[in-house]
């Protein structure tokens, strides 16, 4: 991924350098999204490397220098290695997001974004439901040694798929209010409920077929922060559409309703066992909060320089106590272990760009009076993302990571208002 995003990066600065291409969107309008994600990119970097005052290097490379009885360099980071890997995937995602961005100016463009991440997500709920349903626990052609009974399609961890199916749900469901909004006739209620039925069938059964697929795959999923989470996401999408003033708002509430109606409907004929389980939460709960409280502490030794990004599996088996059930390679929040990781500092600056990204979409779907579905989505798939990383790590997920970054990019080119000239640098 880091080598096929990096080449397409690069065949855009030369396109852009030559005068192939104009570049959509300059320094002078995302330079703050820009400055916000290059801190953490700068200061996991340094992280890294053995440049920095031996004062601010991870103690145990002291502890080993004299374990072993030699000279180490030693760094901020417990393990380099991880941090520059870790550091290579977030700049993936930036590159995603960026080339998402430039080439989503066009509404057109940003609809086959939004169309490829539908038929994604209803070839990987098909796949998994196929999976699932003829009694095969594997994953394509290796046996599945994690959730065996869980729907996890090609992913080894269920909370992870049911967020990523969270995601391309978000984007359907947008297509689809798009598709009733645009074409709705007038008339009363009982008409237009009508006529959202007829616009369904079979003009965009591809669409329809990829909603039931995505819901009945996330039910069977059992995940409860991906069921809980993508509910949220779906709620403020509707929340989004109803403060447009593209939409009237009793169109939102309408179709609202007919997808709450029509999410409540798929959990009671199949969520039995999704249902058992947000029942029975306690001892997972408990866990956690012990997980997060360790994480906390370990937070401490370190709040400005941080262990290093990607080190936190080293850096908690220091902490971890021996009547945990499970070994911890996650903190199973995204914010801890990002403050962790690479001191608050610097992991608030990353927050901050997701916040920002967040801000733009809210004010696009404000500002917009046409394609304002794409920073509605997008505005509810980083409360989507955002929820779930309370309580899970999907978003360290590449598949997830990258999913969002896409769909973000889009989003956000369509927050500023069409008229707008293109930007420059």
């Amino acid at each position: 991924m880091a080598v096929v995003v990096g080449s397409l990066l690069v065949a855009w600065s030369i396109m852009a350098a030559l005068g192939r291409l104009r570049p959509a969107f300059g320094l002078r309008r995302t330079w703050p999204l820009v400055l916000l994600f290059l801190i953490p990119i700068g200061w996991a970097a340094l992280q890294s490397l053995s440049i920095t005052p031996q004062a601010w290097h991870h103690p145990l490379w002291q502890s080993a220098a004299e374990v072993l009885g030699m000279e180490l360099a030693g760094s901020i980071s417990l393990n380099p290695a991880n941090t520059l890997s870790a550091l290579m995937r977030l700049l993936s995602y930036g590159g995603i997001f960026w080339l998402s961005l430039q080439y989503s100016r066009d509404p057109a463009h940003a609809g086959q974004v939004f169309l490829a991440l539908a038929v994604a997500g209803l070839a990987y709920g098909a796949y998994g439901l196929v999976v699932q349903f003829s009694g095969y626990q594997t994953i394509l052609w290796y046996d599945k040694f994690a959730y065996i009974g869980d729907l996890t399609s090609t992913f080894v961890n269920r909370n992870s798929f049911a967020t990523y199916t969270g995601l391309t749900l978000l984007c359907t469901t947008g297509l689809l209010f798009n598709i009733v909004t645009t074409e709705l006739e007038r008339g009363n209620l009982l008409d237009q409920f009508l006529q959202i039925i007829d616009l369904m069938t079979p003009r965009n059964w591809m669409l329809l077929v990829a909603w039931i697929t995505g819901m009945t795959a996330l039910i069977l999923t059992h995940s409860r922060g991906g069921f809980l989470s993508t509910g949220l996401g779906i709620i403020a999408l509707v929340t989004a559409l109803g403060l447009t003033r593209a939409v009237k708002a009793r169109y939102a509430v309408i179709i609202g309703a007919i997808t709450v109606f029509a999410g409540l409907v798929f959990f009671a004929a199949g969520g039995d066992v999704l249902d058992k389980r947000l029942a029975d939460t306690s001892r997972d709960r408990e866990e956690r909060l012990k997980v997060y409280e360790l994480t906390l502490d370990a937070i401490q030794s370190a709040p400005m320089l941080g262990t290093g990004y990607g080190s936190f599996a080293e850096v908690f088996r220091f902490y971890r106590r021996d009547d945990f059930d499970q070994l911890y390679v996650k903190a199973h929040n995204t914010y801890l272990e990002n403050a962790l990781e690479l001191g608050i500092p610097a992991a608030f600056a990353l927050f901050a760009a997701f916040a920002g990204m967040a801000l733009l979409t809210y004010k696009g779907l404000r500002a917009r009076r046409r394609a304002v579905i794409y920073p509605c989505t997008g505005f509810a798939a980083t409360i989507l993302v955002a929820a779930n990383s309370m309580i899970d790590f999907s978003l360290q997920i590449p598949a997830v990571a990258a999913t969002y970054a896409l769909l973000m990019g889009a989003a956000c080119a369509q927050s500023w208002k069409s008229k707008t000239s293109p930007d420059s640098w």
